[in-house]
């Protein structure tokens, strides 16, 4: 159902359309073939929380803002919302420390976590490096990543909400020793295949890169200092060639080199020969990386934990696995998403007053899920509780500039998205603040110290008196996800990104080895707008957006966001990763995190873009052989994270 300017009133998801098979598959209950019937369960639900005498009022705004697809929450709360004693929450962080009993703590944490529907990010830089003794026995540390596979192993056995596979981040530390390491191992794509995986920059390394200073690693203290070393190795033959290590001295080189480098049992190792190694190279190393194969991400720890508004009380080592949600040991992602192309009909007419509904709608309703939600473990609760961290996001952003004139990516662009993500911010804001008026502060709420923090500055100085005389309900409450899924559902773009294409071509295989299906695809929106005659210059595709507009975006947006941004710098198959090693740098200061993918690094492609100012679109309209799906290439490049 639509207003008079194109807007949904009421949506409801086309019968045999994919939308309707994903929907079915992943969050309908028994019984709910409709759009409809998922909005009333999952609102009854989620308004129990309520008073008893305001509880049929937010119940049945909570009805209208889903109904209408202008709000959508997460898909564990879709999923869960009504279950009996049910995790809704999408993603927590774990933290493991370098023992014995917190690392088997971990492991029994997560399985829990991840049987109950969660996805988990980890901090791996506690534990001490491969090659370090163990109380009096040298060189017999395992290493970080010997931890992160035996978790990995672990998902490798988790499925659970509908079959949903374990989704895992892993991030470790530029200047942790395992590091080079850590940098190659998903190079071999049998490795680590339920993790996506990050470096954890800080500004000290973004200093060292800017200023090509040597670098060092360390563990433990600052003066504990590793280099790298190369040794010879010398086989049972007599042949030598070299190994590269990562020791504190010439003596410790030549002993971890025995102890983990071994091709046969009687090779030796000498002449360990210290190697200097520049924070550029690294810098460089890692893009490299991230262009071949996607892998690493990059995650800013010192930039996440000074924006924020929550460094007076706890630390945030990592993200959740597709890298939206910066959090503290335990801490917890709970997600929802204002659908942005229900805000601006075809003329390009801007709704701001639906806009600040949805919002203020969005921020009860995540709150009531904290209530409601069942924890795996109680941790996660008692860290849950005491921010009462939300994480209101969007989805359809590139619709919603497609409908307004704007191209992705454009000068003009960024200056819209100042507005409008600063407009998110203050009425968010305002939405937690009234509700601490009426429900209380989170637990760990101080004034004095909470109005020093680095992004309670940003907020306008109205709001923060208000915020000061009210309280403020929930510590963090922005975020931006990746919704995939959940976007194809709703018929509309994903949560920062461009669509993929306006046109392109769909492939996919059949039950007969090596023979392909395939099919062209046309994006809804593109085609509505191609059939109004609209002026269709600024409709771009993902690979049509440049590296640095890309970043230009996550960065406009990343200002107004207190966790983080779930992004995606496209890159086109013969990209060259030099041409990142100074445009990231540059904006290295001003993103929690960043992610690239290079068409073609992950094997067969099963979408190929097609310009469609080469063909005749009109053809494919009417042949009645063209496919509707909205898309886009999300930073959850494994499709890990069904948000």
């Amino acid at each position: 159902m639509y207003d008079g300017g194109g807007r949904v009133m009421a949506y409801d998801i086309p019968e045999g359309s994919l939308q309707q098979s994903i929907f079915m598959d992943k969050y309908a209950f028994p019984g709910e073939t409709k759009w409809k019937q998922l909005a009333k369960r999952v609102s009854k639900a989620i308004a129990l929380p309520e008073k008893d005498e305001v509880r049929e009022q937010i119940e049945k705004k909570f009805f209208e803002a889903i109904n209408s697809a202008d709000f959508c929450p997460g898909g564990r709360i879709l999923f869960g919302a009504g279950r009996n004693k049910y995790n809704m929450l999408n993603c927590y962080v774990l933290d493991p420390e370098d023992s014995v009993e917190s690392i088997g703590k971990t492991i029994s944490d997560m399985y829990k976590i991840s049987c109950a529907g969660g996805g988990v990010g980890f901090n791996f830089s506690k534990i001490r490096p491969k090659g370090d003794d163990i109380q009096n026995i040298k060189w017999s540390a395992p290493g970080s990543i010997s931890v992160m596979k035996m978790i990995n192993e672990i998902g490798e056995h988790v499925r659970a909400g509908k079959n949903r596979r374990t989704a895992l981040m892993s991030i470790l530390e530029v200047s942790h020793p395992d590091f080079l390491e850590f940098l190659e191992v998903k190079l071999d794509r049998k490795e680590l295949t339920n993790f996506n995986i990050s470096v954890a920059i800080n500004n000290r390394f973004i200093e060292a890169v800017e200023n090509d200073e040597e670098w060092y690693f360390t563990f433990g203290g600052r003066h504990n200092k590793y280099f790298m070393y190369i040794v010879d190795r010398t086989n049972a033959e007599g042949e030598v060639d070299q190994v590269r290590v990562v020791a504190k001295d010439e003596e410790d080189a030549i002993g971890r080199a025995d102890q983990n480098h071994k091709s046969g049992w009687s090779d030796t190792f000498s002449n360990a020969v210290k190697a200097p190694l520049k924070a550029k190279e690294i810098w460089e190393r890692l893009l490299d990386n991230a262009v071949e194969s996607g892998e690493p991400g990059v995650f800013n720890v010192d930039f996440a934990n000074e924006y924020t508004n929550v460094s007076y009380f706890e630390e945030m080592p990592a993200t959740n696995p597709c890298g939206e949600i910066t959090l503290p040991a335990y801490g917890n992602c709970c997600l929802g998403h204002v659908n942005l192309a229900n805000m601006v009909d075809m003329d390009g007419n801007i709704d701001y007053r639906r806009l600040a509904r949805t919002i203020r709608v969005g921020v009860r309703f995540l709150d009531n899920v904290l209530t409601a939600n069942t924890f795996p473990i109680k941790e996660c609760e008692e860290v849950g509780l005491r921010s009462r961290r939300i994480g209101l996001g969007v989805t359809g952003l590139h619709y919603f500039l497609i409908k307004a004139g704007f191209k992705y990516g454009s000068e003009a662009c960024l200056e819209f998205l100042e507005r409008l993500f600063a407009t998110i911010r203050n009425e968010a804001y305002k939405a937690s603040m009234y509700l601490a008026r009426e429900k209380g502060s989170f637990e760990n709420y101080d004034f004095s110290k909470l109005k020093n923090e680095k992004f309670m500055k940003t907020i306008p100085a109205r709001i923060r008196a208000d915020i000061k005389k009210n309280g403020l309900r929930n510590a963090v409450m922005l975020t931006v996800a990746p919704t995939g899924t959940i976007s194809m559902v709703l018929g509309v773009s994903t949560g920062l990104e461009p669509i993929f294409a306006p046109v392109y071509k769909r492939t996919w295989k059949t039950t007969t080895p090596g023979v392909f299906n395939e099919n062209v695809v046309i994006d809804p929106l593109f085609k509505e707008m191609y059939l109004r005659g609209r002026d269709l210059s600024h409709c771009v595709g993902a690979y049509d957006v440049t590296p640095e507009e890309h970043m230009k975006v996550q960065s406009v947006v990343q200002a107004h966001i207190d966790s983080a941004v779930s992004k995606t710098c496209n890159l086109p198959n013969n990209y060259n990763s030099e041409q990142l090693y100074d445009d990231l740098l540059s904006q290295a200061h001003d993103l929690k995190g960043v992610t690239f993918y290079r068409a073609g690094s992950r094997g067969h492609e099963p979408l190929q873009i097609i310009d469609h100012t080469t063909i005749d679109v009109d053809a494919l309209i009417t042949d009645g052989k063209v496919e509707e799906l909205a898309s886009s290439i999300d930073n959850c490049v494994d499709g890990v994270c069904e948000l």
